[in-house]
């Protein structure tokens, strides 16, 4: 989750361990005053010390330029592309198979509210530990917006940690993170 490093909004990732059930969250980052331009450093790092891991990054708004420099700059080969199937939406695959390959993801309607569905599924079903304090002071304040047709920080209150996680559930309901990451 990329934000403009303006001190409202948090840049933010978590590390979560899917090595075996139930995940983990082994580390996160968060600041509000990193410039998008140097974050893409920091995701690399985290990205090393944990045996190359594969990033999934938000490319909405500024986000596709830390996908692009994390790929054209650092030369990432570690980075997860969606694929747009029509109606269908988007499908998390290795680029190929047709359609409008990206590098990351894009948060519309539809994968956050698959990804809040599933978020809830499994920490309720302990299949995914989270005993990182900020995470958890952001689940306490994600709720129902006004409208009740999505989930979102209340007033005065922030979730871009929640929302990697939303990110994060919505990825394992994917064909390509079953077969490639887990031994289901």
């Amino acid at each position: 989750d990329t934000a403009r490093g303006i001190g409202g909004d948090y840049s933010a990732f978590v590390v979560v361990d899917i090595t075996k059930m139930p995940y983990k969250v082994v580390a996160k980052y968060r600041d509000n005053t990193i410039a998008p331009m140097l974050y893409p450093k920091f995701i690399h790092t985290a990205a090393l010390m944990y045996n190359n891991a594969s990033v999934m990054v938000e490319i909405n708004d500024i986000g596709g330029q830390i996908a692009d420099i994390l790929h054209n700059e650092y030369e990432y080969e570690g980075l997860i592309k969606a694929i747009w199937k029509g109606r269908a939406g988007q499908l998390v695959g290795g680029g190929f198979g047709g359609g409008d390959s990206q590098l990351g993801v894009r948060t519309t309607s539809s994968l956050k509210r698959i990804g809040c569905s599933t978020l809830k599924t499994i920490v309720e079903n302990d299949k995914l530990i989270i005993s990182d304090f900020d995470v958890l002071s952001e689940l306490t304040t994600f709720v129902a917006n006004k409208r009740g047709t999505s989930y979102e920080a209340e007033e005065g209150m922030t979730d871009d940690l929640v929302m990697c996680l939303v990110l994060f559930s919505w990825l394992t309901g994917q064909d390509y993170f079953k077969q490639f990451y887990t031994s289901e």
